[in-house]
């Protein structure tokens, strides 16, 4: 039998992977997935927790599927599979824009982003998160103007940014200390 927020996220894909998806019905999402109305106020709160928790509990499993080296390799795989289900992300980001969730997925994005740099060694925090709120932003972009160009096109916009924080991977995994930027910029002494 499948866990309660596998049923959930499978059920509010499938919702959502209909065109021009307007408001999720949570009568309707809590049937379908064999929950009570009761259970999932108590877990999620409204519709855009339990959005964010399925789209997060969505692309770890698919991320854990396909390990990857490379922050290319792994974006490669994120982009390929939001393309796959295109419509579903569209209607997410869509129906999260009324109560913006952004914010809380950047801090998810950040965090898996730092879990993939950080192995030995440091890394200044400001510049991570400034480069993996540009990686999120242009992601965001490219899903919220109903994916224009091919994510591969989206890659090679993003390559310099990639390139930045494999590279800081590569010195962490070496045992160097990398040199804390933001201490040096932001010293006001």
């Amino acid at each position: 039998m499948l866990a309660e927020l596998e049923r959930v996220q499978i059920t509010l894909h499938s919702m959502l992977s209909e065109p021009n998806v307007k408001k999720v019905n949570i009568s309707k999402l809590c049937s379908k997935a064999k929950i009570s109305r009761k259970t999932f106020y108590l877990r999620y709160g409204k519709i855009n927790n339990c959005i964010e928790a399925c789209i997060l509990f969505e692309l770890r499993k698919e991320l854990r599927k396909n390990k990857k080296e490379s922050l290319n390799q792994l974006l490669n795989v994120l982009c390929e599979y939001i393309q796959k289900n295109k419509q579903y992300f569209y209607n997410a980001y869509h129906l999260s824009e009324q109560d913006c969730m952004c914010e809380k997925m950047k801090e998810h994005f950040f965090r898996y982003i730092r879990s993939y740099v950080y192995k030995r060694g440091s890394f200044s925090e400001l510049i991570l998160k400034q480069l993996t709120n540009l990686l999120y932003d242009r992601i965001c972009f490219w899903i919220s103007h109903g994916y224009n160009k091919n994510y591969s096109f989206l890659l090679e916009e993003l390559a310099i940014i990639i390139e930045l924080i494999d590279f800081q991977k590569q010195i962490c995994s070496h045992k160097f200390q990398v040199f804390n930027f933001s201490h040096y910029y932001l010293n006001y002494d």
